[in-house]
């Protein structure tokens, strides 16, 4: 079963984790400010590459910006790749550096 949990740390520096059966398989390290997530970095384990695992994590901190209203600056290559491949799917919440 997979689950996702924000992890909140300081200076508006948090990471989402993604567990699969209790063991943690993904995680995407975000900073927040005012109106602002910036999508840092995203880790899949080596086992779990091709799991569309990263798309998971991608849905849920979108999901998690929508809620909040904030617009995402996607700094990962993989986030970046996702919003421009999709742009149907998250042209909404995409802010410009």
């Amino acid at each position: 079963m997979e689950k996702i949990e924000m992890h909140e740390g300081e200076k508006g520096i948090s990471f989402f984790s993604l567990n699969v059966d209790g063991k943690e398989v993904g995680r995407m390290t975000v900073n927040i400010t005012p109106g602002i997530l910036r999508a840092g970095f995203t880790s899949i384990g080596l086992t779990q590459r091709k799991s569309g695992y990263g798309r998971v994590l991608v849905n849920a901190v979108t999901d998690y910006a929508r809620e909040n209203s904030l617009k995402i600056i996607p700094e990962c290559g993989f986030v970046a790749m996702m919003f421009n491949k999709y742009p149907e799917k998250y042209g909404d919440i995409r802010a410009e550096r």
